[in-house]
């Protein structure tokens, strides 16, 4: 009797799966032994779905079923190419997902992909409730909650589905994707303030994101991020914003004297001239800063132009702060020859729209003289700033 058991014990032992071992990070797993063809078909079916190739992709992961048919993961592959191929649910492809399902009932891929295929023939209930089932088994992963959500409001339930989105993010603060369909979430809401506490968050996860976002939500623009950097008196954070809006460091200088942000605009004015004596752009933020601080010394360094160094030229904004230096000391006739006609650059940038009209305003509507270069007026305001 003793040796009919082992034979039985021995015989059940043959009958079973063989183990092996994997390591995946380092940690080893116990699994399942898979034949190399149903790996070799299980990529070729990957690579030609990412190719959009459907037919082929069907063909090869039927025949990695064929050569693994307890695998779920194949199971589903195939359902969800077959979908894809028909732009619909099809017999065949339930058929792949309940053989699936039949494998590993909790995998979680499964209902992602049996929600989506639902979803392209227009069953949004059946949809709806696969997308519930992969938020349940793994409510962390962001592809099944963002699905889900997407779901929910589909179905009209937009308040479900902030919730969902809101909850995620609390657990995943820093998922870039599930911030992006919160603020296309609220965009599409009209929820202005959510939009924009989406936007703050998602340009500085995602910096890439900085332009599009900055499109839609103008305070969250570039250069806006420059302003409310230099509002705040934080150098640091105003050169690490000016090199994302690519403004050169010269511009950042004299945007801040326009601001009226006299420290800033002075400390980055004289880091720029350290390296680059010829910034003709410094120069100036340089000179107006340190009139405004009624430091007659230092504006006399800032208009001694270096003897053998051409200045570069000046931006438009650095012109109209020239200009408003020389109004400020009374140099109207200067001011408005230096400046010329003055007139909007078309950026719609408000810092230098703010100083053009400012400035039209204290000229008045004079014909302007003829445009003058920054060399031949230097002596002139240098003179006015030191009475």
């Amino acid at each position: 009797m003793t040796r009919v058991v082992a034979l039985l014990m021995f015989l059940a032992a043959g009958c079973s799966d063989p183990q092996v071992i994997r390591v995946i990070d380092g940690v080893p797993i116990e699994g399942r032994f898979i034949r190399y063809e149903a790996y070799a078909a299980y990529g070729r079916g990957l690579e030609a779905q990412a190719d959009g190739k459907l037919n082929d992709a069907i063909g090869w992961f039927t025949e990695a079923s064929r050569y693994d048919p307890k695998s779920p993961e194949i199971w589903t592959r195939l359902g969800s190419a077959i979908c894809s191929a028909s732009s619909s649910s099809t017999p065949e492809a339930a058929d792949a997902f309940d053989q699936a399902e039949q494998l590993d009932p909790t995998f979680e891929p499964l209902y992602r992909a049996r929600a989506r295929c639902a979803l392209a023939s227009s069953n949004l209930d059946a949809a709806l409730a696969h997308a519930a089932r992969a938020v349940a088994l793994d409510p962390d992963n962001d592809d099944g909650v963002l699905l889900y959500a997407d779901m929910l409001e589909r179905r009209g339930k937009a308040e479900d589905a902030t919730r969902l989105l809101d909850g995620h993010l609390v657990r995943h603060p820093a998922s870039v994707s599930a911030w992006r369909a919160r603020y296309e979430l609220a965009a599409r809401r009209r929820d202005a303030p959510a939009m924009e506490r989406s936007a703050r968050i998602l340009v500085r996860l995602a910096p890439h994101m900085s332009a599009e976002i900055g499109r839609a939500v103008p305070t969250l623009a570039p250069l806006a991020r420059v302003d409310d950097a230099i509002r705040q008196g934080n150098i640091d954070d105003a050169r690490k914003a000016a090199r994302q809006a690519r403004l050169p460091p010269a511009e950042l200088a004299v945007r801040a004297a326009a601001m009226g942000a006299q420290k800033l605009a002075r400390e980055q004015a004289e880091h720029v001239l350290g390296a680059d004596p010829a910034s003709g752009s410094a120069r100036v933020a340089l000179a107006s800063t340190s009139d405004a601080m009624a430091d007659a010394q230092a504006v006399g360094v800032a208009l001694d132009l270096p003897a053998g160094v051409r200045i570069t030229p000046l931006s438009p904004l650095a012109r109209l702060v020239f200009a408003e230096l020389l109004v400020r000391h009374a140099e109207r006739d200067a001011a408005r020859a230096f400046m010329g006609s003055v007139e909007s650059d078309g950026t719609n940038d408000p810092v230098f729209e703010s100083l053009r009209l400012h400035l039209a305003g204290r000229l008045g509507a004079s014909p302007p003289g003829p445009l003058s270069n920054f060399a031949s007026l230097v002596e002139r305001g240098r003179r006015a700033s030191l009475r």
